[in-house]
């Protein structure tokens, strides 16, 4: 692929660090519209003024392609809840389609062109509600070259304004959903009591993200995420000191492959349970449950 014709955002803060190594990825994808959001400085945060200036010049001094360039930058600090939410929200407003990145996701090229085909191919299909670049799933070898999965990840994706439609960060229709336990379908037993409590504070206003309303969105459609066999994203913001959502130290590496060009569309629009099931036993299992008992409980001690 020569040039990349679907739009990309990309969403920077206050990390001119890893802004710049993502940065460098996109400007050699060179796409031919590149939507920037970024969030303002915290007022409690006075070192953020000058680290999110500078990430804000660095990108835009190195456009240095034929590109259509719109920002969205806050004046005040939103927060990641609706920095993130609104920011894509803008975006999808103007385009059908667009390919999101963070400022600590690191794709390789294949990235670009596996999300661009498959938002062309998959773009009638409402069962088919994003793509994602990560892939972190040891356990479970995908023999195509994608699957369905109920579990996508957000590293690095690409979606549709038609999937995005239904969107709401407030999740204002939770209570109804939990009260009948329609979830379940998607995830039962200990990971569903995880789900339940990570909506609970979403919907209590408890917890500063967007991701889990846009996990809800979906499940209530039976919405699926295209998954790659190989994963093409490397996490910048795991153990690094501003990172927001990823602060817990980790020990794992995510190998990142290559993928065989050309895809061959042939995998059934269907959940692939096995692939669930391991992701479901890496995410939920015992032993993930008394790591967050023991981080909770340790919180607590040292507060």
């Amino acid at each position: 692929m020569d040039r990349l014709t679907t739009p990309v955002a990309f969403i920077i803060f206050n990390r001119p660090d890893t802004t710049k190594r993502v940065f460098e990825a996109i400007r050699e994808a060179k796409p031919e519209k590149l939507y920037l959001i970024s969030d303002a400085p915290r007022a409690n945060r006075p070192d953020d003024i000058q680290k999110v200036e500078e990430t804000r010049k660095y990108v835009e001094e190195h456009i240095d392609w034929e590109c259509q360039v719109e920002k969205n930058y806050a004046s005040e600090n939103m927060g990641c809840r609706m920095r993130v939410s609104s920011g894509i929200t803008w975006v999808l407003s103007k385009e059908d389609r667009t390919i999101i990145l963070e400022d600590d996701v690191l794709p390789n090229q294949d990235f670009f062109r596996f999300c661009h085909e498959m938002l062309e191919y998959y773009k009638n299909n409402d069962r088919v509600m994003m793509v994602a670049g990560s892939n972190l799933i040891d356990d479970c070898k995908i023999e195509k070259q994608y699957a369905f999965s109920c579990f996508p990840g957000v590293w690095g994706w690409a979606t549709w304004a038609r999937a995005w439609k239904d969107y709401d960060v407030n999740i204002p229709d939770w209570p109804q959903y939990r009260k009948k336990g329609t979830l379940k379908c998607v995830q039962s037993g200990l990971a569903y009591a995880f789900l339940k409590e990570h909506l609970d504070q979403v919907y209590e206003g408890r917890k500063d993200t967007w991701d889990y309303q846009w996990d809800f969105c979906r499940y209530k459609d039976r919405g699926l995420g295209i998954v790659p066999r190989d994963n093409m994203i490397e996490n910048l913001g795991l153990n690094h000191e501003d990172a927001t959502n990823t602060r817990e130290k980790s020990t794992q590496t995510f190998t990142v492959k290559n993928v065989d060009f050309p895809l061959v569309f042939d995998v059934p629009v269907k959940r692939n349970i096995a692939f669930d099931r391991a992701y479901i036993k890496k995410n939920f299992g015992i032993k993930r449950a008394g790591t967050v008992i023991k981080n909770k409980v340790g919180s607590l001690i040292n507060k």
